[in-house]
């Protein structure tokens, strides 16, 4: 019951907003492009953290949340039709990947979740995927699971809200890192006010 009613309220904080810009609750708002999330209470067993799932991959791997376990996980959203945020994100993304290399940062992987599953096939995330230049060695692009996957189980472990808006779908614009128990721990900007420095220096610092 906790749950639909935090996502009822999201649904309504939507109204107005538009495309993939929407913005979801968070524990503290912060004007900062990182949001810490160490200390923060989980109340429920599914507050921040990475839900079950089974998916397969933009190779058509079977990938699952336990595939996870052991390492710290960035993950983002996104899906191949976006008209809007994707078109940033993604390439802000893929400026991650490339600086993690330059620097020696290891034991980061990147997972991208499309919120649109129906038309997303493997084949479709792998283009998506080369066509913005991300290198498919520690990042994969997941789809196979259901749209209840991301009502019932995404959303409320993220704390936003994916709703249809005319041919887009609102969704969030953080990346958000997951510690090796599958906890989100940060959150960083990932489209507007995206610092790719502070984002590496805070990954080097968790590192060490």
């Amino acid at each position: 019951m906790k749950k639909h009613f935090i996502l009822s309220t999201l649904l309504v904080l939507a109204v107005g907003l538009a495309g993939c810009s929407f913005l979801y609750s968070e524990p503290e708002q912060n004007s900062d492009s990182i949001i810490d999330l160490t200390e923060v209470e989980r109340e429920e067993d599914y507050q921040w953290r990475m839900p079950a799932f089974t998916a397969v991959n933009q190779k058509g791997e079977t990938v699952t949340n336990t595939d996870l376990e052991g390492e710290m996980t960035l993950v983002k959203t996104i899906f191949t039709r976006c008209p809007t945020v994707c078109m940033v994100m993604t390439p802000n993304m893929v400026q991650v990947q490339e600086a993690m290399d330059n620097e020696g940062i290891e034991g980061v992987n990147i997972v991208s979740f499309t919120v649109d599953p129906e038309f997303d096939t493997p084949e479709r995330l792998e283009d998506y995927a080369y066509s913005y230049g991300a290198q498919l060695t520690n990042w994969q692009f997941l789809t196979g699971y259901d749209e209840s996957f991301l009502t019932d189980n995404l959303a409320p472990a993220l704390f936003t809200a994916f709703v249809p808006i005319d041919n887009d779908i609102a969704h969030p614009t953080r990346f958000f890192l997951f510690n090796e128990q599958g906890e989100v721990i940060r959150l960083y900007n990932g489209e507007a006010d995206f610092d790719l420095e502070a984002l590496i220096t805070d990954l080097k610092k968790l590192q060490n």
